[in-house]
């Protein structure tokens, strides 16, 4: 090989290695992030939000289902339904996030949105209880008081039962 094509090759390496790190910084601003839709949530931009964060929880992105069970349980950018908050809160706590675990169980606690489901209730705010973060000492105090409440009234069998679905979703999950 000569000195002119081996500079021509090594330039042409340097250019592609350039293509390819400018497309990696670029990427992300053309796509919505969960992060990006929490932020317009949290700033207020409801309309921002919903058109970044639905089709993030309809493609299944736990979060994103939460943030959208929450904008349908408090009004924020769509009409008020709790029935659909519900809803919402379900697809996230299936997929995993401890947000719409604690706020699944709070509402069949309560029955909010749905018919009261003390079972259900009990293994949601359990594995919230779980996987909430360290610092959200509130709403794990919370679940825990809610559910040491319910301990106090489920007849015996729906505390076994209740508690072998939690055992259930950790196998499930530790796999």
């Amino acid at each position: 090989m000569n000195r002119t094509t081996a500079i021509w090759a090594s330039l042409a390496g340097f250019v592609a290695i350039c293509i390819v790190f400018a497309a990696l910084l670029i990427t992300p601003m053309f796509f919505h992030t969960v992060e990006k839709g929490s932020a317009a949530y949290a700033q207020g931009d409801y309309p921002k939000a919903i058109s970044i964060l639905r089709p993030l929880a309809d493609d299944g992105e736990p979060t994103a289902q939460f943030y959208i069970g929450e904008m349908y349980r408090f009004g924020h950018g769509v009409k008020k339904d709790e029935a659909r908050a519900a809803t919402w809160y379900k697809k996230g706590a299936v997929n995993g996030s401890s947000d719409a675990q604690y706020a699944l169980g709070m509402m069949y606690a309560n029955g909010i949105g749905l018919d009261a489901d003390y079972v259900e209730a009990y293994r949601w705010l359990s594995l919230a209880n779980f996987r909430l973060s360290p610092w959200e000492t509130e709403r794990r105090d919370k679940a825990v008081k809610t559910r040491d409440k319910l301990l106090t009234i489920m007849p015996q069998a729906d505390v076994d039962r209740a508690k072998a679905l939690v055992i259930a979703w950790e196998r499930k999950w530790q796999k």
